[in-house]
């Protein structure tokens, strides 16, 4: 695996450089190392399913979140494992978020561009504000932030990465820590070396 620097294209960060839609593929290059993820794990959504999802909110839906969603919305092996990010479970996530935001009587309300897109053990989420190709991300957690949501990333790609720079380094760990059986029921059993 490259090291962290060398990982992602010199032309990230110039503002001539990538599309939004080239920035995630190359994140999901990165994370595609055979640990994180294998080619053969990532699942990409057909049109019609990208379309329940842009349908699920009133929000319009940005250019690198619907190439995310093209490349890897029904997963990418590890990758953000446990996070309710892909479909279907990403289906209902703005219903849920507002949920949240009332049981914690939170002052916050959604503008009407805000598109709620990632959601964790249902205390967290995370939502693109705004309605260019690769809106900032805002971030709630119950009981941070006296419960607003808070500014975390410039773009989406830019939260896209920040997951990818965390993972990746993560379960190359655990691979090298953890051996993996299949059961004959689908079942996995992990042997800690």
């Amino acid at each position: 695996m490259p090291p962290q620097k060398e990982r992602w294209p010199a032309s990230w960060d110039d503002a001539d450089g990538l599309t939004p839609a080239q920035r995630v593929r190359a994140v999901v290059h990165a994370i595609t190392d055979g640990t994180t993820a294998r080619p053969g794990q990532l699942r990409g959504l057909p049109v019609e399913m990208i379309l329940e999802v842009e349908r699920d909110q009133r929000a319009p839906m940005a250019d690198a979140y619907r190439e995310f969603l093209s490349l890897i919305g029904g997963g990418a092996g590890r990758f953000m494992q446990g996070s309710d990010v892909y479909h279907p479970q990403c289906l209902g996530l703005g219903t849920a978020a507002r949920e949240l935001l009332e049981e914690n009587d939170s002052p916050f309300r959604f503008e009407p561009t805000d598109r709620v897109f990632f959601m964790h053990q249902g205390y967290q989420f995370e939502f693109l504000r705004g309605t260019g190709p690769d809106p900032e991300v805002c971030s709630y957690s119950e009981g941070v932030h006296g419960d607003i949501p808070a500014r975390t990333r410039a773009s989406f790609t830019e939260w896209l990465r920040a997951a990818a720079d965390t993972e990746i380094p993560v379960w190359k760990h655990y691979a090298e820590t953890v051996r993996e059986e299949v059961n004959a029921d689908g079942t996995i059993t992990a042997y800690w070396n």
